[in-house]
């Protein structure tokens, strides 16, 4: 983004002239920021606005697997159904989950996990009709397009080197905006012109940089908090971030895949409140001669009494299904299925709905709830990782929330295309053409860079990348200097 002031006015005597080499400086980080974030921002932009879209397309691709011509309520138990998916599982895969239809013409879904597989890894699902147990089909999560989708948005394909490519990508996209803004601004009085709104009757040089500025101006919410949000997810900045929860008292134990004392299904990657996570992390089922042994802890809702008649043997998966019900936990939810002889029941409602959303923990032996958190017991920033999240995959709000995400796409597009297209109109042949610093950031800018650059990680190299830049190329390259926009 660039200013509406006109540069060929010289800058008056004192704060004026500050402002000029303030200007200069902030536009030499901007150019710096744009022609290497630019190209990958645009591809970022394309293949998430892509992925906002992937429920529609999977109920579209997937729907001889997602829908059945059977209706009514399911006629075959969920135990029936799960021995059913077991039969199409591969030898030694665990079954990890299952997804209720609880809807006339869903089918039950049921998630396998290859032996020894991680909490994120990629696994199987088997899709059963409920009303005859029949096995519609099985799909592996990795060979679908929206999963390479996410991959290629998230990892470029490179495993952790992509990740980190891509947090430094947004990273450095943040300086663009932070200093586009700051270029943008109408100077020496405001007005909208050029700031909010087009001159429509601009030609050449300004009509390119109102085609810049002004969709940059708009939505530059938007695009941060996507930014901000999808860095949440990031190798540097995200394990950066559960740190700072931590510290704050909101403590999260370290995320692993499911051992004993847990479902198959989650571990606690959003941090919870002090003391409330260590006691869920040590939660596990006890054989019913011990049961009456196992602690609920303070600081967790009030439990239910144990159910009614004894129980032989494991937990039924429709009897856990049906305490989850008795215990109004929002459809519609997900069973995670026990680990080895202490691990226990979840029942766990849609991420879609995150101020809803209900971890219910039952022994799978007698059926007690060992904890109920819900989205209260997660700390501030832990309920802004939650919500944050869905909002970004497009998922909080329904279809407004994936329209509006396509649109901080497309103004992403648009403003790397008209970014690279001004540069490239105004260099010199042949030359990068490299602006004018003038003088160094005034102390207030490198001051709030600096705090900025110790919540991201990754930001700090990227300002690294730029002073180096800086130093080893020089400030005219093409016989003249380059004008300020």
């Amino acid at each position: 983004m660039t200013s509406s002031t006109d540069p060929s006015t010289p800058p008056a005597a004192g704060v004026a002239l500050t402002q000029g080499a303030a200007y200069r400086a902030v536009w030499r980080w901007h150019f710096y920021a744009g022609l290497i974030v630019a190209p990958f921002a645009i591809f970022l932009a394309v293949t998430g606005a892509i992925y906002l879209w992937r429920p529609q397309y999977e109920a579209w691709r997937y729907r001889d697997l997602l829908r059945t011509p059977s209706v009514g309520t399911a006629a075959v138990p969920a135990d029936g159904q799960l021995a059913a998916a077991r039969t199409a599982a591969p030898p030694g895969w665990r079954a990890q989950s299952y997804q209720p239809a609880f809807a006339p013409g869903e089918t039950a879904q049921v998630i396998f996990q290859p032996p020894g597989a991680g909490l994120h890894s990629p696994g199987l699902t088997v899709f059963v009709d409920p009303q005859t147990g029949r096995l519609l089909g099985r799909l592996h999560d990795e060979e679908t397009l929206m999963a390479q989708v996410k991959k290629l948005h998230g990892t470029l394909f490179a495993g952790a080197f992509g990740e980190y490519v891509v947090e430094l990508v947004a990273s450095g996209a943040l300086v663009l905006f932070l200093t586009g803004f700051y270029l943008a601004w109408p100077r020496p009085k405001f007005t909208p012109w050029g700031f909010l709104l087009p001159r429509l009757r601009a030609e050449g040089r300004v009509f390119w940089r109102d085609l810049h500025a002004v969709p940059a101006v708009w939505c530059s919410a938007g695009t941060v908090f996507l930014l901000v949000t999808g860095l949440l997810w990031t190798q540097a900045a995200g394990s950066w971030y559960r740190k700072v929860s931590a510290v704050l008292g909101q403590g999260s134990p370290r995320e692993s895949f499911a051992g004993a004392h847990r479902s198959a299904l989650t571990g606690w990657s959003p941090p919870l409140r002090a003391g409330l996570a260590e006691r869920i992390d040590r939660l596990a089922s006890a054989p019913p001669a011990t049961d009456e042994h196992a602690s609920h802890g303070p600081g967790m809702h009030p439990v239910a009494p144990a159910p009614e008649g004894p129980f032989v043997g494991a937990l039924s998966l429709d009897r856990a299904m049906a305490l989850a019900e008795e215990r109004a936990v929002p459809r519609p939810f997900v069973v995670g299925l026990p680990v080895g002889p202490e691990g226990v029941f979840s029942a766990i409602s849609d991420s879609r709905q995150p101020f809803r959303r209900v971890f219910l923990h039952l022994d799978q032996y007698s059926g007690r709830v060992l904890a109920e958190v819900t989205f209260r017991d997660f700390g501030y920033l832990a309920q802004f990782f939650s919500w944050g999240i869905v909002a970004h995959e497009g998922r909080l709000f329904g279809l407004a929330n994936q329209v509006l995400g396509t649109l901080a796409a497309v103004g992403v597009i648009l403003l790397g295309v008209t970014g690279l297209a001004m540069w490239w109109r105004r260099r010199p042949v042949g030359r990068l053409a490299i602006p004018d610093g003038g003088t160094p950031l005034p102390r207030p800018v490198l001051l709030g860079t600096f705090l900025l650059a110790t919540l991201l990680p990754m930001l700090a190299a990227t300002l690294a990348l730029f002073w180096l830049g800086d130093r080893l190329l020089p400030v005219q390259v093409s016989g003249r200097r380059m004008r300020t926009p």
